[in-house]
This record gives C-alpha cells, sequence and structure tokens, in this order.
C-alpha cells in the first residue's frame, strides 16, 4: 500500500515500497522520518513499521570485513574481463568467499568468460526493482566459493545509469557477504566507470606494454585522480579553475606537473593545498601489467609508474605482471578461464605468483607457498569444472544459419566466430 511520507515537517507521497527503498538508498529517508499509518490514523516513525523494516536493517548491521577491487584502465582490449575472472578464481580456490561482479553495464560479458552463456540474473533486475538487493542476483559458478553478478548487455538505459542508481548499487556492493568483490569495469574513461572505480577499497589498472595501451591507461590515472579533485572541491570553482587552466588543459596534454600547480595554490590558499595533497597521497592505484612477451616490455610498467609519480605525484603500487600465453586465447574461444583450462601455464603460474606477492603481499617462502597452493588447489578445480558445451570445434558457419545474409564472416564449414551466441539463436 503507498504511504505518505512526512520529512523536515514537509509531507510528500503516496510512495509506493519500490519508491521508498530508493528513497532510502540515497540517504533522503531515515527511520526517524515519520510515515502516515492509516489502521491509527497517526503519524508514526517509518523504523516502527514492520513493512519497512528491510528498509532499514542494514544500518545497525555490523559489516562484514572485505576488499572491494575495482579493475580498470581505460582500453578495451587489454584483458580485464579475463584477468578479473581469474583472479576471482585464484583467490577462491584458497578458500576465500569472492563475488565477481561485471560492471561494464553497456557490455557485459564476465558471464560468458565463466561459461554461464544465459545468467538467470542480472544488474537489470537489481536496476528495474525486481530484486531488492545486490545479494538476490548473485549467481553460483562452477567454482566453490566463488559467485557472479552479471551484467545486462544490451539493454536500453543501463549503459548511463544515474548518479542515484550507481549510488544505490555502490551501497549495496558493501552488503553483499564476501572477502573479496572485484568489479570488471568497462573500457573508457566515462564518469560511470570512473566513478566505480573511485567508490572501491582498492582500484587496480590493467595494460598490455604496447604504447597506445600505457597511454590510455595512463589518461585514465589522470581523469581519475581529477574526478576526485574536482568533486572535493565543486563548491570552489577558483581551485577547479586553476587546476584546469595550470594541468589538465582541454587538449588532455598535461601543462605542469601537479606537485606544481599544489604549491602554487599554496602560496594563497595553504589549507586547500593541504587538503589537496592529502587527496594526492590517499590515491594510491595498483598496475597490472598483461601479455608481456619479454622481461625488456616489463619496463613499460615501470615507465608508467614513474610517469605517475613525476606528473601526477600518485604513488602506483606495482602488482606484478603476466605474461603472454597462446593458451589464454584458446581459453576465451572455449569459454573457459584460462587457470582453469590450463592450470600449468606461464599465464597461470604468473597469475598464483601476482595473488601471493601481489594482492595478498606473501614474499619469501611464505609466497613461495602459497603459489603452490594456487596452483595445487586450481588444479583440483579444473577436474571439477564441467565441460562446455560448446567447444572450438562446435557450431559449424552454415547457409542454412538464418544470419546468413546479414553475417559479416560467412565462413561456411568453419567455426563460426560468434557460436556463443548459439542459444540466442536457438530460442
Amino acid at each position: 500500500m503507498p504511504l505518505f511520507v512526512k520529512i523536515n515537517d514537509h509531507q510528500s507521497g503516496p510512495y509506493t515500497y519500490p519508491e521508498l527503498k530508493r528513497l532510502a538508498t540515497e540517504g533522503s529517508f531515515s527511520q526517524d522520518d515519520l510515515v502516515f499509518h492509516e489502521d491509527r490514523q497517526e503519524w508514526i516513525e517509518a523504523g516502527q513499521l514492520e513493512e519497512l523494516a528491510r528498509l532499514f536493517a542494514d544500518e545497525t548491521r555490523p559489516a562484514r570485513s572485505r576488499t572491494v577491487y575495482a579493475i580498470g584502465g581505460g582500453k578495451g582490449g587489454v584483458g580485464k574481463t579475463v584477468l578479473t575472472a581469474s583472479l576471482g578464481i585464484g583467490l577462491a580456490s584458497l578458500g576465500y568467499q569472492v563475488v565477481i561482479v561485471d560492471v561494464d553495464l553497456g557490455g557485459a560479458n564476465l558471464h560468458t568468460c565463466m561459461g554461464i552463456l544465459e545468467p538467470e540474473y542480472t544488474f537489470y533486475h537489481f536496476y528495474s526493482l525486481q530484486k531488492e538487493s545486490l545479494s538476490d542476483i548473485l549467481l553460483d559458478t562452477p567454482v566453490e566459493n566463488l559467485k557472479l553478478i552479471s551484467g545486462a548487455c544490451g539493454t536500453l538505459g543501463l549503459a548511463n545509469p544515474r548518479y542515484s542508481q550507481k549510488l544505490r548499487f555502490i551501497n549495496e556492493l558493501k552488503n553483499i557477504e564476501a572477502d573479496f568483490i572485484l568489479l570488471d569495469l568497462g573500457a573508457g574513461s566515462s564518469y560511470n566507470v570512473i566513478d566505480f572505480f573511485l567508490a572501491a577499497d582498492q582500484g587496480i589498472v590493467v595494460t598490455t606494454p604496447e604504447p597506445m595501451a600505457v597511454q590510455e591507461t595512463f589518461n585514465f590515472i589522470k581523469i581519475a585522480l581529477m574526478r576526485k579533485l574536482t568533486r572535493t572541491f565543486k563548491n570552489n570553482p577558483d581551485i577547479i579553475s586553476r587546476l584546469e587552466q595550470d594541468v589538465f588543459s582541454e587538449s588532455g596534454r598535461l601543462a605542469a606537473p601537479l606537485q606544481s600547480a599544489i604549491e602554487d595554490i599554496r602560496k594563497s590558499d595553504a589549507a586547500a593545498a593541504d587538503q589537496m595533497t592529502a587527496i594526492v597521497e590517499g590515491f594510491v592505484p595498483s598496475l597490472i601489467l598483461n601479455m608481456v612477451h619479454s622481461e625488456e616490455e616489463i619496463k613499460e610498467g615501470i615507465s608508467l609508474k614513474t610517469a605517475a609519480e613525476e606528473l601526477l605525484a600518485v604513488d602506483m603500487t606495482m602488482l606484478g605482471y603476466i605474461d603472454y600465453d597462446e593458451s589464454v586465447r584458446h581459453a576465451v574461444k572455449e569459454l573457459r578461464p584460462f587457470v582453469i583450462d590450463n592450470p600449468k601455464s606461464k599465464a597461470s603460474r604468473a597469475l598464483a605468483r601476482l595473488i601471493s606477492v601481489g594482492l595478498l603481499e606473501k614474499t619469501g617462502w611464505s609466497g613461495f607457498r602459497e603459489r603452490r597452493k594456487v596452483l595445487r588447489h586450481i588444479s583440483q578445480e579444473s577436474k571439477l569444472y564441467p565441460a562446455n558445451q560448446l567447444r572450438e570445434s562446435d557450431t559449424i558457419c552454415s547457409v542454412q544459419c538464418f544470419y546468413w545474409g546479414d553475417c559479416e564472416y560467412q565462413n561456411g564449414g568453419y567455426p563460426c566466430p560468434v557460436r556463443h551466441l548459439d542459444p540466442i539463436f536457438r530460442r
């Protein structure tokens, strides 16, 4: 039944339960505000009404210790999704409760990486209020201790959620029972991607050693830092104007090192300069270099770290690197995580090292033992992981396909390049 509410002596409504939930999530409706009780014909505190109890249950529930990682980087095709799935599997193999979340709202594909072609629930069910919490759309995966929240690819409006919807999503993340939550962000540096990156406990940028990818990753870090600064100083247009003029020019190029601009601002506003310094010092993204062919290419990651420190005053942490491995490409084609498809590959060994040393900060003998533990447990998981029905040799391209006339591939007699769409074709 719709309810009238009174907030700060201002009456409004009537509101449905989903509308009240949205207001509560946004922080504009609390258990101390009043609602009109029809049966008693009086105003009572919202927290006293049994029907609204679930709205405020999370306010008093103790939070479980968890770490939310956001995995981004700007450029598409650098392996963020494959890496997110693999990191999730590695952490879950150690007994941690892990949730991987597809936050690429306009092009979700984390579920296919895990071999789930048609997820029962997606972010759309949460977005449209069909499900009340993110916990309600958690999906089991073939890996023990690992759950998935799937995005909803191709759904109108999801690619650009309103700020209130992003806020609701971020708040709900804090209520998920897990040790680690990994957010697979979309490509690019839009505010949607950046906001999710900044909302996490730890941001991780992924790049390959190619110059274009490295440049895009540097731009991603720069835009994220600028977003953090402008949000902090949104009521101080003079500071924002000076940053845009002295550091972040319209062309996207750095006009001067950020530290120089901070020292210049200090001359007229020491408090603002101190606040900016604290923000920059608190912004410590981590870096993963992916698809590394040689030790020489590792220098690209070191160069990026150096540039971030010298130009942005950002102390970026190098988590590690993943070797280029042809078996990863094969696993992606088979819709299987590469650590499951080949636990003994170079990429899998590098991933185990990255988890034990980079994420869990195990060093020396302890780090070596943890790496062996990751690989041993993943090998056990790979034996239990279900075989995919759509192997690389399945779904042969044929003129009998009703998409043949409009298909740009038309690779008759050979495996269909978009065979993962086969369940959709059959519906």
